[in-house]
């Protein structure tokens, strides 16, 4: 059989290597890479063959939207397109567990594999986390934990996840997916090919309609008597025995929402109380999700750079007293959703904004009935020091741009590390200045 592969990152690679090893022929196509000489890879302008062929399937990568002309054209040519995802699926022999949701999906994965590990099974955390699925598929373990994207999601036909939850939707995406209709079907898709053997978790706080044939579990913040009860400081379980979690080294209002998950996850693959205990009071935030950096001469610096939406940022001040000593750095490239959205909770946690990067007058617009008049940057470098020089000691300077990456950086790791950097950098400057 013949395949196409469009895109050649991450995913696209992972898509490749697993395809030539099962003895498909496969061809590359990415009009965004320098061309190239080498057999199969169409590259650059040399992508434009793609027109021209025919292919049994194609396996499509997330960076790539559906409106594609690439993607138009093998739908038009009634050829199948897939994702990674949905590749590797069809070739796991064990179960999969698969996490998707708006915010929290990589904290939730963690927890999922730590846990399942910590009390004797084999777990694999992969997908959007880590390594890619088709990178793993054929490795010998119990379960696969999937962190899955709604553009993973997207193009899947029949993944069938035996577990699957669905932690949060919000704004998101709609950049690529056309509308929030699209993306919350996206997600849908997670529990569309399970069956009554299957589970599906829900969060009580989204209102879109569960259809599915699975066991539906449920984690709410309104309802006690929900499968998972979410308190103001910890945990409720109520499946087969009742037992609460409220020990963690976890820092952020929403990973109590991620441990409920999780919790609830491994108790239904039977997990016992002790271990998942132990392992949720052990686990501290991982990089750039409201971690902590340094302090400076008072004010202490927290890099929260995967804050891509608005709810993040809203759960990432929530996480802090409302003492009105956040000084809240926003930025990165606008992804539709009115930044006035915040407006509320400026007025009770946040004592002043800075603003950076391409978007930021649009951002600022936005922002234009809080007070103080939030302050412009050009760059990551200005944000820091024009945060530090509106901070009192005593202050927090949160990095939470609610905004995708924008140049340099290409992803919001690269962002985050850059934050970090920066912040390290002006603390060697203040510390050997002289004091006057």
């Amino acid at each position: 059989m013949s395949v196409a592969v469009l895109g050649f990152g991450k995913s696209g690679q992972a898509a490749y290597g697993l395809l030539r090893n099962k003895g498909y022929n496969v061809e590359v196509f990415d009009d965004k890479v320098a061309e190239t000489d080498k057999e199969g890879f169409f590259f650059g302008k040399k992508a434009e063959v793609f027109f021209d062929r025919v292919y049994d399937f194609v396996v499509t990568s997330p960076g790539i939207k559906p409106s594609h002309r690439f993607i138009q054209s093998a739908l038009k040519k009634n050829i199948e397109v897939i994702s990674e995802l949905e590749l590797a699926s069809r070739f796991a022999k064990k179960p999969i567990i698969a996490i998707t949701g708006t915010n929290g999906k990589t904290t939730t994965v963690k927890l999922i594999e730590s846990i399942l590990n910590a009390y004797g099974f084999k777990a694999l955390a992969c997908g959007n986390y880590g390594v890619a699925f088709s990178d793993v598929v054929d490795e010998d373990v119990d379960f696969f934990v999937v962190e899955a994207s709604s553009f993973q999601l997207e193009f899947t036909k029949d993944f069938k996840p035996f577990v699957a939850a669905i932690l949060n939707i919000d704004f998101d995406h709609l950049y690529w997916h056309g509308s929030m209709e699209n993306y919350i079907n996206a997600k849908k898709k997670i529990f569309k090919n399970q069956v009554s053997d299957d589970y599906f978790l829900k969060n009580d706080d989204d209102n879109y309609a569960f259809d599915g044939k699975s066991k539906l579990l449920v984690v709410s913040k309104k309802n006690r008597n929900a499968d998972v009860y979410i308190t103001g400081n910890g945990v409720v379980v109520n499946l087969k025995k009742q037992f609460i979690i409220d020990k963690t080294r976890l820092f952020g209002l929403g990973n109590w929402e991620n441990i409920g998950f999780a919790a609830l996850i491994c108790s239904v693959l039977g997990v016992q109380e002790k271990t998942i205990k132990e392992v949720v009071r052990e686990m501290s935030n991982l990089e750039h999700r409201i971690e902590y950096v340094t302090e400076i001469d008072g004010v202490k610096f927290y890099n929260d750079s995967k804050a891509t939406n608005l709810d993040a940022v809203e759960n990432a001040l929530k996480s802090f007293e409302k003492k009105k000593n956040i000084v809240l750095i926003l930025g990165g490239k606008h992804k539709g959703e009115s930044y006035a959205r915040l407006l509320p909770l400026l007025e009770e946690y946040v004592r002043a904004v800075v603003v950076y990067g391409e978007d930021r007058k649009q951002i600022m617009q936005e922002l234009s009935d809080f007070l103080p008049i939030p302050l412009p940057a050009v760059n990551i470098w200005g944000a820091v020091r024009g945060a530090f020089e509106v901070a009192f000691k005593g202050d927090i300077v949160l990095f939470s741009p609610g905004g995708s990456s924008c140049e340099p950086y290409k992803n919001f790791e690269e962002r985050g590390q850059a934050f970090k950097e920066e912040v390290m950098k002006f603390k060697e400057e203040y510390d050997a200045a002289p004091l006057i």
